[in-house]
């Protein structure tokens, strides 16, 4: 296990693309043959990185979200909650609300309807996490389309030039996903990003304006399959991958 870590999942969003799906669920508690994603996310931090300790951000359907998993010590982690408040100030906000529990770790921050399927994520953790501000996890894509609903990456090398989150057109075949290694003190630069009368701020914007002051971002190649659940189509292309691996482990 690796003390160098603490788990960040924010998961206070409503979800509206993801109706009539969301009118009930929250969308990180939907079932992915069985498991709510969240679950997955968790078991992920802990299995592949060694996380013993998580922070999820709470907001449009929490109490769900608490009930479910509790403290966590029947996932093999620990588990803090913190709501949200300002749904409106973007989720760059809801990363900072895990500042206080991070006591000087670095941070592994995963949204909570990102689908993550037999990766090498857990790779992540070989990386020098002080020689970079932050480190994303990219990955190659032949569809443009994917890219443009989350957020395209530039690099030179392993580091990261620019980021764009839902960009009009594509540099290149490089998708961005929304797991990142964030080092404490950038949590700070964060804050007063805020304080500095920021009245919203996407996460993926504010790196990019780390790059643009002269941070080291880094990039991780991510190898697996990886899923956005933003909408009711990714929600069962998700549900139909992980079905169709589970399968297949079965009948090897």
């Amino acid at each position: 296990m690796t003390d160098k870590l603490i788990g960040i999942i924010p998961a206070a969003g409503s979800g509206i693309r993801a109706r009539p799906y969301t009118y009930e669920l929250h969308k990180g508690m939907f079932l992915i043959d069985g498991k709510p994603n969240i679950e997955r996310v968790i078991d992920l931090m802990r299995d592949e990185m060694g996380i013993e300790e998580i922070v999820i951000i709470l907001g449009y359907m929490g109490e769900t979200i608490e009930e479910y998993f509790g403290d966590g010590s029947k996932f093999g982690v620990r588990l803090n909650y913190v709501v949200n408040q300002h749904l409106d100030k973007g989720w760059a906000w809801s990363v900072l609300l895990a500042k206080p529990f991070m006591a000087g770790r670095h941070g592994l921050v995963t949204l909570a309807d990102e689908f993550y399927l037999d990766t090498n994520l857990g790779a992540i953790t070989e990386m020098d996490f002080e020689a970079y501000s932050t480190i994303v996890a990219v990955q190659p894509v032949d569809d443009p389309a994917l890219i443009k609903k989350n957020f395209s990456v530039e690099r030179d090398g392993s580091r990261v030039v620019r980021l764009v989150e839902n960009p009009v057109s594509t540099p290149n075949d490089l998708l961005g996903m929304a797991t990142f290694v964030v080092r404490p003190d950038v949590m700070v630069e964060l804050e007063e990003s805020f304080d500095g009368g920021r009245p919203t701020l996407d996460f993926v914007t504010f790196v990019d304006d780390l790059i643009r002051a002269g941070h080291t971002v880094g990039s991780f190649d991510f190898e697996g399959q990886y899923i956005n659940l933003n909408d009711v189509a990714s929600m069962e292309a998700a549900q139909d991958a992980a079905i169709r691996s589970r399968l297949e482990r079965e009948e090897s």
